[in-house]
């Protein structure tokens, strides 16, 4: 018991070393990564961001470090769990828990891409350009810009995170074929409302995420059964 505990006491405080590790070099590198949270989606030089406070960048600073820093620190705590827990787990059981938080991790850092480099400079995009042809100026406050951000990515984890589901599954197709093609529509549902969450008010955007989604779905479902039927006699 005291071995586990010992073990327990050096990971927490494994983890806390890299909590404050990785807020100091995020604080180190703020001015870079504020940059890469705003400018690096303004097509206009001439655009810019204003704050009314004047703790209000000292703020945004202290906001996007944490959240960075958590978010990092919170894969570091489920990597902790699973490695903890992993010599009491059956082979089959490990293979299982591997596996499936390697496909978390990858749904993981593809909600990233996908809100970084798609979904939050289309919709950035998007909604600044009704200035021009209304004839109305923008100026952008910089705490809710990071909000929209956070919220953007937050929305697109949770939905990225729902693929991880699908292999609950896919891991035993030939059992589990009747509940795919049950749950299937759920799916399709699930990437329409999706669509419709984070991509702005134009029925053709919504249509085309969709569409890419399903068909990633299916391409996903695809290749497991390609997988389980080569392994066929």
């Amino acid at each position: 018991m005291l071995k586990y505990l010992t073990e327990i006491k050096s990971r927490l405080t494994l983890l806390i070393f890299t909590l404050c590790s990785i807020i100091a070099i995020c604080y180190t590198y703020k001015e870079i990564l504020l940059f890469m949270v705003t400018q690096i989606h303004l097509n206009d030089t001439s655009s810019y961001f204003i704050f009314t406070n004047v703790t209000e960048l000292f703020s945004v600073y202290f906001r996007l470090i944490m959240f960075i820093s958590i978010q990092i620190s919170v894969w570091y705590l489920f990597y902790h769990i699973f490695t903890f827990l992993s010599p009491a787990l059956f082979f089959y059981e490990y293979e299982f828990g591997s596996f499936f938080f390697r496909v978390s991790t990858f749904f993981w850092f593809f909600s990233i891409f996908l809100s970084i480099f798609i979904l939050i400079p289309f919709g950035w995009n998007f909604f600044l350009s009704f200035q021009t042809n209304l004839s109305f100026y923008f100026e952008a406050n910089l705490t809710q810009y990071l909000d929209f951000c956070v919220s953007v990515y937050l929305l697109s984890f949770v939905y990225c995170q729902s693929f991880t589901l699908l292999f609950f599954f896919l891991l035993n197709v030939a059992q589990n074929c009747k509940y795919i093609k049950r749950f299937r529509k759920i799916y399709y549902y699930i990437f329409v409302l999706f669509a419709t969450l984070v991509s702005p008010p134009d029925i053709f955007t919504q249509i085309v995420i969709s569409f890419f989604t399903t068909i990633f779905f299916e391409f996903v479902i695809f290749i497991f059964l390609l997988r389980f039927f080569t392994r066929l006699p």
